[in-house]
């Protein structure tokens, strides 16, 4: 499981928590989205830091 921890938006000027996981007992197909939900949230957070290092270098 990955933790993101919180980041700074810049744009709001605020720190952003990431939203807490249920610790339930899921089923196959739960089991899948999250797994998909993991790999979203891995590659949003890849862009941002793109985007952040991007504007950062200017």
């Amino acid at each position: 499981m990955v933790n993101l921890g919180k980041w700074y938006d810049p744009i709001s000027e605020r720190w952003i928590a990431p939203r807490e996981l249920r610790s339930a007992t899921p089923s196959p197909r739960a089991s899948e989205n999250h797994v998909l939900e993991l790999q979203r949230t891995v590659e949003i957070q890849r862009i941002w830091r793109l985007l952040v290092d991007c504007c950062a270098s200017k």
